[in-house]
């Protein structure tokens, strides 16, 4: 039987000032608390990475309840599937869409992702498999990694890995169109679809946008 001794944080308090709830609660805005306090009504929704290295929040300098946020390994958003398979991703982007009505959706992914790397160094076949979560994974963005491989052959595997890391966040947005209530508050105007992708090691982000109407690769959706 699982024991809950005390509601203490696992970090040092001291060393960690900064991310203690004490600190958040100190702040001399009490107002920002007491609006917190009465519900969410975030702007963005932000699809990421769980690396460590790369928090959404920190990197556009968002603060608390300015973004629903959802991170998974490589930022990925596997297709609609009537088949209600349970997802974590389609029912935190269903919840964010309908319930919260975020006027933003946004897929970040970063350099050196180790989602994407293991996505690239994956064999048709199947014949070097790693691991027994992962790998099923990563197979949603599949589609990317064959692209990159199609049409840079002859590049570096590290240019390759930089190349599919953009290409997965585009798959990822695809993704998203598939689910019927993402292209329903986009039609009305409600909803945008953003892209980016943030380069830790020198410190630049790029970003880009999703235009519905410039979209032929829905025709498959409707």
């Amino acid at each position: 039987m699982l024991r809950i001794q005390n509601l203490c944080f696992w970090w040092n308090p001291y060393t960690k000032q900064s991310l203690t709830l004490n600190n958040f609660l100190s702040r001399k805005d009490q107002t920002l608390v007491k609006t917190l306090a009465e519900g969410q009504q975030p702007p963005y929704m932000i699809i990421a990475c769980c690396d460590s290295r790369v928090d959404p929040c920190t990197v556009l300098n968002l603060g608390p309840g300015e973004a629903f946020v959802l991170r998974n390994i490589g930022n990925m958003v596997p297709p609609y599937s009537s088949e209600k398979a349970c997802s974590s991703a389609a029912s935190a982007m269903e919840f964010a869409v309908l319930f919260l009505k975020v006027k933003h959706l946004v897929v970040i992914g970063h350099s050196q992702c180790g989602a994407v790397r293991a996505l690239m160094g994956m064999e048709d076949d199947g014949s070097n498999a790693f691991s027994e979560f992962i790998e099923d994974w990563v197979l949603i963005s599949k589609g990317a990694s064959k692209k990159v491989k199609d049409m840079h052959r002859s590049s570096p595997f590290e240019e390759q890995c930089t190349s599919c890391e953009k290409e997965v966040i585009n798959t990822s947005l695809l993704n998203c169109l598939s689910y019927p209530f993402v292209r329903q508050r986009m039609a009305s105007g409600e909803l945008t679809l953003h892209g980016g992708y943030y380069d830790f090691i020198n410190n630049q982000f790029e970003s880009w946008d999703v235009d519905l109407s410039c979209t032929s690769s829905l025709d498959k959706f409707q």
